[in-house]
Parts: structure tokens; C-alpha cells; sequence
């Protein structure tokens, strides 16, 4: 006996909202592209990566000479905390190998960029997961060795997850505010940030490829950069180990670049 069309459609829809409910809203780290999931860590939630990546030709901010700039991270750290249900706490870092023309091997510090995600919308059946990110990368850099620009940058970007069955989808969008370090330049150059990705689990989710388009515009800006990323995770006990690799598509954007890395995660006690 067929049941009636009219109790087959709640029926599905309370099942798809029971599923959307009961799955994890755990946020990833999605390396090795530069995405930001609109997911939170759950409370006392931590997640730590380190990373290695080399990049070809990778010009500094506000450089419009070509140097032929290599870059190594070596390594870059991240460490997330979800501080509470609806903010996450966030560090990131790297120490970096430089290598210019004319120049020999430079080591020295990167920059730490500091960040808080705000959970604006837990992902429902009509609308994703939403959240806010405000970012400041400090300036740790030497602007004299090329490591950086000696300026502090903000960042606030809108993060956009939407689970599907056989994807998830990242879209994220918003601007960067870069302190100009050029002589005789005391202002700023407005950029619009952009990135928009997919995850695609394999293998009983054990193995995922990611894919992503990432970059920021401005107009006429020295800085408008662009590049197609690409890479996979695998499970590896307590840890996500991750490779990939990206190809510039905007003029002074890098080349190319290579990086791999690995994420664990673990819980703080309650009340640290």
C-alpha cells in the first residue's frame, strides 16, 4: 500500500533536518588550499598543523620588480581554538628560507596573523553555514631582508560552508586592508578577497580532494594576485596528512608553488 504523497514530503524533509542536525559541524583545516570554513571548532576544541611549502616566484606586497622570489616556509604553524559556541580563536605563523637574485640564502621570521571566527548561522536546510573572520597580521617580518612589509594588515572575510552529498562546498569573500610600506606612501591599499572551493571525500571518507580558486583584486592594484590550488587529505591515525600544490593565473601571483603538511586534533580540559 502506497503511502500518501502528502506525508512522504514531511517524512523526507524532518529525516534530511535530523541528518543536517546530528552530523558534525566540526571545522577542517583546508589545507593545502588558503580556505576558511565557515564551521567552528566546538568548545575546548583545539586543532594544530604544521606545514612545509615552497613558492616559485612569489613576489612581496607592493614589489613591481620581479626578483625572481623563492620562498620556503620552514615551517608554517597554525594552531585553532574554539573559545566558545560561537567564536574561534586563531594563531598562524612560519620562519622562511628567501632566496632573491643577486642575493644568497636568507632565514628569517615570518609574520603572526591573529584571528577570530564568529559563528553568524549554524547550516540549516535552507541556508549554509555562515561566519565572520577578523584577522590582523602583525608586522614580525624584516621589510629590510624582503621577508615581509613591516606593516600591519586587517583582514575580515565572510565564510560560507554548505555540506552536500557527495561534496562540501567553501565560499569565502571579503576585504583586506594592507598597510602601504613604499616611501612617501602613509596609506593603504583596499583589496577584494575571494576563494571559492570544494571537498570531495573518497575511499569512506578517509581520503578527500580539495579544490580552489583563491585570490584578491583590486583596481590597478600592484597587488592583485590569483591561483588555482589543488591537493588531497588522508587519514593517518590521529593525524590528516595533506599535499598539493598551486598555479598562478594573475600576473605577479607565484608560478607555482608545492606544500604538504600535517593537522592533529584534541580537546582541552573543561574549564582551563
Amino acid at each position: 500500500m502506497n503511502a500518501p504523497s502528502g506525508i512522504i514530503r514531511p517524512l523526507v524533509l524532518t529525516l534530511m533536518s535530523l541528518l543536517l542536525v546530528a552530523s558534525p559541524a566540526l571545522a577542517a583545516i583546508l589545507e593545502p588550499t588558503g580556505l576558511q570554513d565557515g564551521q567552528l571548532l566546538r568548545k575546548n576544541q583545539a586543532e594544530f598543523h604544521i606545514g612545509f611549502s615552497y613558492a616559485d616566484d612569489m613576489r612581496n606586497l607592493f614589489q613591481s620588480e620581479d626578483r625572481d622570489r623563492r620562498v620556503i616556509e620552514v615551517p608554517s604553524l597554525t594552531f585553532n581554538l574554539g573559545l566558545a559556541e560561537r567564536v574561534e580563536a586563531q594563531l598562524q605563523y612560519s620562519y622562511l628560507h628567501l632566496r632573491e637574485n643577486g642575493q644568497g640564502d636568507k632565514f628569517g621570521s615570518g609574520d603572526v596573523t591573529l584571528g577570530l571566527k564568529v559563528r553568524l548561522w549554524q547550516e540549516s536546510l535552507r541556508l549554509p553555514a555562515i561566519a565572520l573572520r577578523l584577522a590582523t597580521k602583525l608586522p614580525n617580518a624584516d621589510d629590510e631582508d624582503d621577508f615581509g612589509t613591516d606593516e600591519a594588515d586587517i583582514f575580515l572575510d565572510a565564510l560560507f560552508t554548505r555540506n552536500y552529498p557527495l561534496f562540501t562546498l567553501y565560499v569565502n569573500a571579503g576585504l583586506a586592508i594592507l598597510g602601504d610600506p613604499r616611501p612617501g606612501n602613509d596609506g593603504q591599499d583596499d583589496m577584494f578577497r575571494y576563494g571559492l572551493g570544494v571537498k570531495i571525500p573518497v575511499l569512506e571518507n578517509r581520503l578527500a580532494a580539495l579544490v580552489s580558486v583563491e585570490g584578491m583584486e583590486g583596481d590597478g592594484s600592484v597587488n592583485s594576485r590569483g591561483a588555482f590550488r589543488a591537493g588531497i587529505q588522508a587519514e593517518l591515525g590521529r593525524f590528516i596528512w595533506d599535499m598539493g600544490g598551486s598555479v598562478g593565473y594573475v600576473d605577479k601571483s607565484e608560478d607555482w608553488s608545492v606544500r604538504t603538511g600535517l593537522t592533529t586534533y584534541f580537546e582541552l580540559p573543561v574549564g582551563w
